[in-house]
C-alpha cells in the first residue's frame, strides 16, 4: 500500500513540488502571535497603510487602514513588524487570531480535480476549511470551476465584469494583455499597494531569494507591481537522482552507494557490474534514455552541463556570457566520457528506444540494470516490482570530477520554491487588505502547517512516539492519497500557501524518501552557471528564436546522440561546433546573450 501511495506522486507532485526551496517551518506555534518582533515600530513602506490605488475599484476606503486602531475590528499585521534596509520583514510573523470579527464574507474561483469525492457542500463542506473560516474570521463562498472549463468561464466572468474575490490561477487565465493591463484595466489588484499585509510572503522572498535572483523576478512585474502571489513549497530538492543496486555492490565488494561521489568511482562500480554479476547473459548497468539522462543534470552536472539529445534547450552563462549545453568545450569532455562507456558497453544500445512514458524494458525489473535514474518517492516500487527477491536500490549523491569539486549548473530546479498555485485578487474586493491578510496567514508558521494538513484527527494524528503520521484515511482512502491531501489540505497546483510538501511521506517507511531527497541535495549551492527562469524576451527575439530553432535543432539532434554512439567520432566535434554556426547558433546565443543582460540589470 505504501508503494503504490509513494508511485502516485512521482508521477504528478515530486516533479513539480520537490523541486522547490527551502523553508523555515515550525510546526509548534500556537496561532497566537508570538513572531511580531517590535509591535507597531514597522520603519519600511509605512506609505502603503493607505489605500492608495483603489480610489476607483470598489473598495471601502478603509480596508487598508483595517487593525490601525485600538477599536477595530481586524488583528492585521501592517505597522506591527519590523523591516531591514530594503523593506522586508526579518522574521516570519504570526497572526493574533481571528484576522476579524467583522463577519465579511468573500467568493472564490477556483477548482477541484476530483469534484466527485467533495461532500454535497463543495470546499464549505470540509472540516479543515471550516475550521479555518472559525480561526480566522473569514467566511469563503467557493465557486468550484471543473478545471477542463476553467478558461472559458473565466473569459465570461471578465467580459460581464463578474469575477469573484479571490481568483486561484487569476493570471493564467488572464488573456487581455500583460498583468499590468489587468491591474491597470481595474480587473486585477495591486498586492504591492498592500505590502505591509504580507509579512510572511515578502519574508519567504527574501528567505528564499538569496540565492535565487528567479524568485524576485518571478513576483515583482516592476518595482511597484505585483500583480499575482505565487504557492510555495518547504523542501529543496531535485525531483530524481540516481540510484545503485547496493545487493550487486554487496555480493561484488564494491562498498557502499553513498560512496560513490566521482564518475572514476562510479566507473569502477559499472565495469564491476558489468563483467561480474552476472555470467548468464550480457547486461548493461547503467541508464540511459533516448533523451540522455533524462532529468536535468542528473549524472553530468559535475561537467557543469546535461547530456539532453532531443534539443537545444538548456542555456548556461559562465562569467557572463550565455552559451548552450551541448555546444561548449564542457559538453566536448562529457560526451568523450560516456561515449567511453557506451563503447565499453555499460549502457544499452537500445537505448533509443527508452521513451520516456513510453512502454519499455530496461532490465530495471529482470536483475539486468544496475544504475537506475528514479525519484524516490518511486524507489519502493521499483524494488518490489524487481524478480529478485533481494533487489536493494540506494540513492548516490550527484557524480562529481572530483570529491571536493563546487557543482554550479544544473540544479536550479532544486531552489525553486514555487508551486504552480496562483492566487489574484479582484480590484472590485470590498476589503483587499483583509484578503491579502488571510492568504498571507497561509505562509505564517502556524497557518501553513494548518493548511498543509487540516486538524488532527482527520489527515494525520500521532503515533506512539509522537511522531505526525497520516491516518488511515489519508493513506487508503478511494481518492488516493495525494488527492484526498488535495481536498483536505492545500492543493498545490491551486492554493496559493506555503504547503509543507513532505506531508505525504508521513507514514512508515516515507523516512526513507526524505533520505533520498537528502543525498540528491547540495545545501551549499550556488547556481553560478544557472539560466535565470525569469529572463524574458521581445517579440522580435522570439520570432527570431522560432525561426532558427527549427532548422538548428535537426542538425544538432542528427549530430549530439552520434557523438555517444561513436556513429560520429569525437575527433569530428570542432566541425559539429562549426555546423551549428551555420545553422544559426549564434543568433539564438546572441538573442539569449541580450535578454540576460537586461534582465540583470534589472535585477541583479
Amino acid at each position: 500500500m505504501k508503494r503504490t501511495i509513494a508511485l502516485i506522486l512521482s508521477v504528478m507532485l515530486v516533479l513539480a513540488l520537490f523541486a522547490g526551496c527551502g523553508g523555515n517551518t515550525n510546526t509548534g506555534s500556537t496561532g497566537t502571535n508570538t513572531g511580531k518582533t517590535d509591535a507597531g515600530t514597522n520603519t519600511g513602506k509605512t506609505d502603503t497603510n493607505t489605500d492608495k490605488g483603489n480610489t476607483d475599484s470598489g473598495s471601502t476606503g478603509t480596508d487598508a487602514e483595517a487593525g490601525t486602531d485600538a477599536d477595530s475590528p481586524y488583528n492585521l499585521a501592517a505597522g506591527k513588524y519590523e523591516v531591514d534596509e530594503n523593506g522586508y520583514p526579518y522574521t516570519r510573523y504570526e497572526y493574533e487570531l481571528p484576522l476579524t470579527t467583522a463577519d465579511e464574507v468573500f467568493t472564490k474561483w477556483t477548482t477541484c480535480y476530483t469534484p466527485q469525492y467533495l461532500p454535497e457542500e463543495g470546499f464549505a463542506g470540509i472540516e479543515t476549511w471550516m475550521q479555518l473560516a472559525e480561526m480566522t474570521g473569514v467566511h469563503i463562498e467557493y465557486d468550484i470551476i471543473a478545471a477542463a472549463n476553467r478558461d472559458q468561464n473565466f473569459s465570461v466572468l471578465l467580459a460581464s465584469d463578474d469575477l469573484d474575490d479571490i481568483l486561484d490561477n487569476g493570471n493564467v487565465y488572464y488573456k487581455g494583455g500583460t498583468m499590468k493591463d489587468a491591474i491597470a484595466d481595474g480587473y486585477f489588484a495591486n498586492f504591492y499597494d498592500y505590502i505591509d499585509y504580507l509579512p510572511n510572503y515578502m519574508y519567504m522572498i527574501k528567505y528564499y531569494g538569496e540565492n535565487n535572483i528567479n524568485v524576485r523576478a518571478r513576483v515583482f512585474y516592476d518595482d511597484t507591481t505585483i500583480p499575482a502571489l505565487y504557492g510555495m513549497v518547504t523542501k529543496p530538492c531535485a525531483a530524481q537522482g540516481y540510484f545503485l543496486r547496493q545487493d550487486w555492490m554487496d555480493k561484488l565488494g564494491l562498498g557502499n552507494a553513498i560512496d560513490v561521489k566521482t564518475y572514476d568511482q562510479l566507473h569502477e562500480v559499472l565495469t564491476a557490474m558489468k563483467v561480474g554479476y552476472r555470467d548468464d547473459k550480457e547486461i548493461f548497468p547503467l541508464f540511459i534514455n533516448n533523451n540522455g539522462e533524462v532529468y536535468q543534470a542528473a549524472l553530468f552536472g559535475g561537467y557543469d552541463t546535461t547530456i539532453y539529445t532531443s534539443s537545444l534547450m538548456y542555456p548556461r552563462v559562465v562569467d557572463g556570457v550565455v552559451d548552450f549545453c551541448g555546444v561548449t568545450e564542457d559538453d566536448r569532455a562529457a560526451m568523450t566520457l560516456l561515449s567511453t562507456w557506451y563503447s565499453e558497453r555499460l549502457i544499452s544500445p537500445q537505448f533509443q528506444s527508452f521513451v520516456a512514458g513510453g512502454d519499455y524494458d530496461c532490465g530495471a525489473y529482470t536483475d539486468e540494470l544496475g544504475c537506475h535514474l528514479l525519484t524516490p518517492s518511486s524507489w519502493d516500487n521499483a524494488e518490489a516490482m524487481s524478480e529478485n527477491p533481494d533487489t536493494d536500490w540506494e540513492p548516490i549523491p550527484r557524480t562529481k570530477k572530483t570529491e571536493d569539486q563546487v557543482m554550479k549548473y544544473g540544479f536550479a530546479k532544486a531552489r525553486d520554491c514555487f508551486s504552480y498555485s496562483s492566487v489574484c485578487i479582484n480590484a472590485n474586493c470590498s476589503n483587499i487588505a483583509l484578503v491579502t491578510s488571510w492568504i498571507d496567514f497561509g505562509f505564517s508558521e502556524f497557518g501553513s502547517d494548518y493548511v498543509s494538513y487540516g486538524p488532527q484527527g482527520i489527515l494525520w494524528d500521532y503515533d506512539e512516539n509522537g511522531q505526525r503520521m497520516l491516518t488511515d484515511f489519508a493513506l487508503n482512502h478511494e481518492a488516493g492519497t495525494s488527492w484526498i491531501l488535495f481536498i483536505y489540505g492545500t492543493n498545490g497546483f491551486v492554493d496559493c500557501a506555503l504547503m509543507d510538501n513532505t506531508r505525504d511521506l508521513s507514514y512508515p517507511g516515507g523516512e526513507r524518501c526524505l533520505y533520498a531527497y537528502d543525498v540528491f541535495n547540495l545545501p551549499d549551492y550556488k547556481g553560478e552557471y544557472d539560466w535565470p527562469s525569469a529572463v524574458s524576451f521581445t517579440d522580435e527575439e522570439r520570432e527570431e528564436n522560432s525561426s532558427v530553432t527549427t532548422d538548428l535543432n535537426t542538425y544538432f539532434t542528427e549530430n549530439y546522440t552520434a557523438f555517444m554512439t561513436g556513429d560520429r567520432p569525437m575527433s569530428t566535434w570542432d566541425e559539429y561546433i562549426e555546423g551549428m554556426y551555420s545553422f544559426g547558433y549564434e543568433t539564438l546565443r546572441e538573442n539569449y546573450q541580450a535578454a540576460y543582460e537586461r534582465f540583470m540589470a534589472k535585477y541583479a
